[in-house]
């Protein structure tokens, strides 16, 4: 049996393929395609065409695979994104058995191997999802990085541009904020700096907001009160995620495992510290993730076939293989 995986984010799509021993005959990825900018017909063009490579880099035909999964990022979140994602993959492969979901349920695979518990994201956005082992399954967050995606990349970017305005005009007290502000965009007058920051981020975009992030991370290093006041505000908004979903799910056991991932988490103590405490003040337990979203999507599909011990040894193989092809 064969199972491939794929999790398709904001800024690259990957694939693996894995037989049921775990040898993993491919690995590799692309750059990201969304439904969202091109449309269904070159999103679905985009996906056979990256299908395609990935298999003929395995050596085998679309018929061998018993099953495939897909964590796509978007997917359920429009009138028409899942039929037309389901449209995508299976006009790539027909007649395979095709699992589709959101970006975040295979990160909850991996990251808990496919197991009871709620998992967080915190990357460009932010999103929750969680299972409770009794069928049950929920998601939390993820609405919209305008309206919401509290505690993301691009929530604590924003944070940061904010408090140097309320700086500059005296609604907040300056600390050393202000000034690295000023030095980082080499300007005089204050004024100029929202138009320094539309520069530099490509007016607006999401993923250069949330790459600002690094700069309010900076400032957390050096001491800056205002930047630690913004990692303690993300960590409250992630554990809220929790708190929903561990009130929606009915979970048997007492202490819910929590997991995370996502380019925030990277940032290390400054959110990782706050969570936990926040996580644990829930009566959940913190638990490092076990194995990355990819591997998550090989196990997602694999599971319906093999024991839990034999789909964590498939993502167990997915995650330590390097990149093949």
């Amino acid at each position: 049996m064969l199972f491939l995986g794929c999790d398709s984010g904001s800024s690259k799509i990957a694939f693996a393929v894995s037989d049921f021993s775990g040898r993993v005959l491919v690995k590799t990825e692309f750059p990201a395609i969304t439904l969202f900018r091109g449309g269904a017909d070159t999103y679905a063009a985009d996906m056979k065409r990256y299908i395609d490579a990935v298999l003929s880099r395995a050596g085998v035909e679309p018929g061998r695979l018993a099953c495939a999964a897909f964590g796509l990022t978007g997917y359920g979140e429009t009138v028409t994104s899942a039929s037309d994602m389901r449209f995508a993959v299976e006009a790539a492969l027909p007649g395979v058995r095709s699992i589709l979901a959101n970006d975040s349920v295979v990160g909850w695979s991996g990251a808990l191997r496919a197991s009871s518990g709620i998992h967080v994201v915190s990357g460009t956005g932010s999103v929750a999802y969680g299972e409770d082992g009794r069928g049950g399954a929920e998601r939390a967050g993820g609405w919209s990085l305008f309206y919401g995606d509290e505690g993301s990349c691009y929530w604590v970017g924003v944070q940061g541009i904010n408090a140097f305005f309320r700086q500059a005009d005296g609604r907040m007290e300056r600390t050393l904020l202000y000034d690295y502000f000023m030095d980082l965009f080499s300007l005089s007058d204050p004024l100029f700096v929202p138009g320094a920051f539309e520069e530099m981020t490509d007016g607006g975009s999401a993923d250069r907001v949330a790459a600002f992030q690094k700069h309010v991370l900076a400032l957390w290093r050096l001491g800056d009160p205002v930047a630690k006041s913004i990692y303690d505000r993300a960590a409250e908004q992630l554990s809220l995620l929790v708190k929903a979903l561990k009130n929606r799910l009915r979970f048997e056991e007492e202490n819910v495992r929590v997991s995370w991932s996502g380019g925030l988490f990277k940032a290390g103590e400054c959110v990782l510290e706050p969570f936990g405490e926040r996580v644990r003040s829930l009566g959940c337990v913190p638990v490092p993730p076990a194995y990355g979203p990819l591997a998550g999507a090989v196990g997602y599909a694999a599971r319906a076939f093999m024991s839990p011990e034999e789909t964590d040894r498939i993502m167990d193989a997915v995650d330590r293989a390097g990149p093949t092809g």
